[in-house]
């Protein structure tokens, strides 16, 4: 008897688990499983292709950091290897319940020009090293079959006054969400009002919907303190087309906010939740601080009313002796190193930092200068050839 009532709560639970993960996105990390090679190949993109004998490598990987040293090499960029091509292989795994979902790759920096393919087919391109990029690959996967991921990398034409590593040197994620989602990036937050005793926190979500029919959808927003404490919640309503993205915007009142400021860099999660006749669809967590800043011209900087002496660094994206490939402890604590130093701000010279940076930066109590470019020319994967 007893046997019988285990495996019926076991089964019960595996149940209940497959209809939460039906119903949730999932968000897949590419670290594992990768095949490069550095060179020219004309036949690496297609599906079928032997790699086998490819070195094996994680992501995120900068291929030039092992060497050789090039001895009549630019200095500025540590005389290694970083000019020229590779190519990157992966067979991805599609779980059958992804059949049906949206499937989207994240990529937060490929050094440079990528050319993405999914089983032989050119599912998109890019041209900013630095910068991070999606793709819809919905349409070009096989979910009754293997597929395989390639990535041509060409850093001939960029250019650069300092080392810039190369490959595929930050994560990639695969997203898969249910047809009604919020989009990559798909909330926009800011704080038009604060007072003593309120904030007003304007959000802005834009929502997909990939499906066939109209849909009334409702969007709750949930506001939590750092350790989940439930501070405020609001819900919304309205009419999405199919096959069509709009913007559902509102205002959500905190009461007596916490400000982030240097030395309690407090953050607030805003976890928005999407419906369609009282069914979950999607789940998507943002983070944001409330605070206030000005210049004045005769004064300098203020963070929430208090004037504040900038004492920052220029930081460039690489970990020195490890490379140019991400790796987050190493970036912490660079930032614990330089906060030690009385650092408190930082200016990402001169380009798009990873992702993860400006987390830290949040966390850690540190004000950012958030450069995009050097300069607007091959050192921004400008070319004469640039659309």
């Amino acid at each position: 008897m007893k046997l019988k009532q285990t495996l019926f709560l076991l089964l019960t639970f595996l149940m209940f688990s497959h209809f939460s993960y039906s119903q949730e996105r999932e968000t897949t990390e590419l670290k594992t499983g990768w095949k490069f090679s550095k060179g020219h190949n004309e036949l690496a993109y297609q599906k079928i292709f032997d790699d086998s004998d490819w070195q094996n490598v994680n992501i995120p990987h900068d291929w030039a950091i092992e060497g050789p040293f090039i001895i009549s090499g630019d200095g500025n960029t540590g005389k290694l290897p970083w000019k020229g091509e590779g190519w990157y292989r992966k067979k991805i795994n599609i779980p059958d319940n992804y059949n049906g979902k949206r499937l989207y790759l994240l990529f937060d920096g490929i050094m440079a020009f990528p050319n993405i393919y999914i089983n032989g087919q050119l599912a998109g391109l890019w041209d900013y090293g630095y910068n991070s990029f999606y793709l819809d690959i919905t349409d070009f996967v096989n979910f009754n079959d293997e597929n395989i991921l390639a990535v041509h990398v060409d850093t001939r034409k960029h250019d650069s006054r300092w080392y810039p590593g190369a490959g595929i040197y930050r994560k990639i994620q695969m997203i898969a969400v249910n047809a009604i989602h919020v989009d990559i990036w798909g909330t926009y937050i800011t704080t038009p009002i604060l007072k003593p005793h309120y904030a007003d926190v304007r959000v802005a979500t834009t929502i997909n919907n990939y499906s066939q029919t109209n849909s009334e959808i409702k969007v709750k927003h949930i506001i939590l303190t750092a350790d989940k404490n439930k501070v405020v919640e609001k819900e919304i309503t309205g009419r999405i087309a199919a096959n069509m993205n709009k913007i559902f915007e509102t205002t959500i009142t905190i009461p007596n906010p916490r400000r982030w400021d240097l030395e309690n860099p407090h953050l607030y999660i805003l976890e928005t939740k999407i419906y369609r006749d009282n069914e979950l669809l999607d789940t998507y967590n943002s983070t944001f601080g409330i605070r206030d800043i000005r210049f004045t011209a005769n004064n300098g900087f203020y963070l929430n009313d208090k004037r504040v002496q900038l004492k920052g660094v220029n930081l460039h994206h690489d970990h020195g002796p490890l490379g140019a490939a991400f790796n987050e402890r190493a970036m912490e604590r660079q930032l614990q190193i330089m906060k030690s130093m009385g650092c408190n701000a930082i200016r990402t010279s001169h380009n798009t930092a990873a992702p993860e940076l400006l987390d830290l930066c949040d966390k850690m109590g540190l004000l950012v200068f958030n450069e995009v470019f050097d300069k607007y020319d091959a050192k921004a994967d400008i070319v004469d050839s640039t659309d």
